[in-house]
């Protein structure tokens, strides 16, 4: 076979990932294996929680408003006549209130 590839001939034309820079704005951090039970610490985890659930809770009540836009324009779209893809629009608009109230607790358990 006269013909062959030299693989090794490109590890020294290419630099290895460990002589690589790092990209912009990374920063090395320590692993999470620090086992320091300093109050800081626990309290910094117990505040982001807090935060992390007020907004959770933020996002699921403006949750509902967020589609009225969209529901006002379908009901332009469908128009003034009696055509069933206007009552499935008019339906679909008055039942997805309710479906959201009666799904608040399983999306507040998420």
């Amino acid at each position: 076979m006269p013909y062959s590839l030299d693989y090794h001939s490109l590890e020294s034309t290419y630099p290895k990932s460990e002589k690589l820079p790092p990209p912009p704005n990374f920063e090395k951090t320590a692993k999470a294996t620090d086992h320091s039970s300093s109050p800081t610490s626990v309290e910094l985890k117990a505040a982001n929680h807090a935060q992390i659930k007020e907004k959770r809770a933020w996002e699921l009540a403006i949750s509902p408003a967020k589609s009225l836009p969209m529901n006002a324009f379908m009901l332009y779209m469908s128009g003034n006549s009696l055509q069933i893809f206007s009552i499935g629009i008019l339906v679909m608009l008055l039942m997805n209130p309710f479906k959201a109230v009666a799904n608040i607790n399983r999306g507040a358990l998420d």
